[in-house]
């Protein structure tokens, strides 16, 4: 059985945005397990012990909830990013098992954070959606790898637009900003000039 993971930004005791969280976790299920019955979010216990400050809570989940665990959330820093053209590649779900992106980072290890390319249009890193900033609007790839919770949030505020994003039209960007239940649109930027065009993968 495939198991999901799903990643929730804990604040001073309380899940961050946990509808978004919830919402994914009831598609998913759905669409691989054939199930309607919800694994409520709130019943998930936030340690009572737990420190101030930002956390990640992890759990794994099929059927059931199998595992939850929390950690001090550390960003990874990211100084360098590079075009990874990886057609083949599938991440409809946001599975546990992640040995295929760890590969594909494997092999480019030279740089802090790959991009995935498919069919010559840029979708995500192999963490993060991407927000590239134009002006003073920010786009977002219509067809990302993974619709995470953050860029929908953000969608749906108003906040991030969608368009095809291909590597030629870098330059008509200043920025790039990396996104997720645990990043928000300013946290992680990057000038587009810090990502290499790579090569096919």
């Amino acid at each position: 059985m495939c198991l999901l993971l799903e990643t929730i930004r804990v604040e001073e005791g309380k899940f961050c945005h946990p509808g978004y969280h919830q919402a994914r976790m009831d598609r998913s299920r759905k669409a691989l397990f054939h199930t309607s019955r919800k694994l409520n979010l709130l019943d998930v216990p936030v340690p009572a012990d737990l420190p101030s400050g930002v956390f990640k809570c992890r759990i794994i989940y099929g059927i059931q909830i199998e595992q939850v665990a929390f950690f001090p959330y550390t960003p990874k820093p990211i100084h360098t990013l590079v075009l990874v053209y990886a057609d083949s590649f599938e991440y409809p779900f946001k599975y546990a098992d992640r040995s295929g992106i760890k590969r594909l980072l494997h092999d480019h290890g030279t740089f802090d954070e790959i991009i995935l390319v498919k069919n010559e249009c840029i979708t995500d890193t192999s963490f993060s959606n991407l927000a590239f900033l134009s002006g003073a609007t920010w786009f977002t790839p219509v067809e990302p790898l993974l619709n995470g919770t953050c860029r929908q949030r953000l969608m749906d505020q108003g906040v991030l637009k969608t368009r095809v994003i291909k590597p030629s039209d870098l330059p008509q960007f200043s920025h790039v900003s990396l996104i997720n239940a645990m990043l928000d649109l300013t946290d992680l930027m990057l000038p587009v000039k810090a990502i290499d065009q790579g090569d096919s993968f």
